[in-house]
């Protein structure tokens, strides 16, 4: 359990969210930042990775998922910027 990203250093076992969340929290607080909490970095991740280029197939297999729906249904986000994008890309081959 060792290889894990995020693990309680004295017990060795993995760390809940909660308490990564608090230390997130006073972070947000300290800066005049919204708050929000760590499982929403998954979701700007795929959204982003997206954004980007990755295959959605790929995204799935590193996030975990066994559907591709839980990926793009539920962790991929339509942002303004790729809404803008995405009419952009139809008014260029518009011609």
């Amino acid at each position: 359990m060792r290889d894990l990203v995020f693990i309680n250093f004295r017990t060795g076992e993995p760390s809940k969210n909660s308490s990564y969340d608090t230390h997130l929290y006073k972070i947000c607080d300290e800066n005049g930042i919204k708050r929000f909490c760590m499982h929403a970095l998954r979701h700007t991740y795929a959204t982003r990775a997206i954004e980007s280029g990755m295959q959605p197939k790929v995204l799935q297999k590193l996030l975990g998922h066994a559907s591709i729906k839980t990926t793009m249904d539920k962790y991929v986000h339509v942002t303004d910027d790729s809404l803008v994008a995405g009419v952009r890309q139809f008014e260029a081959n518009k011609t």
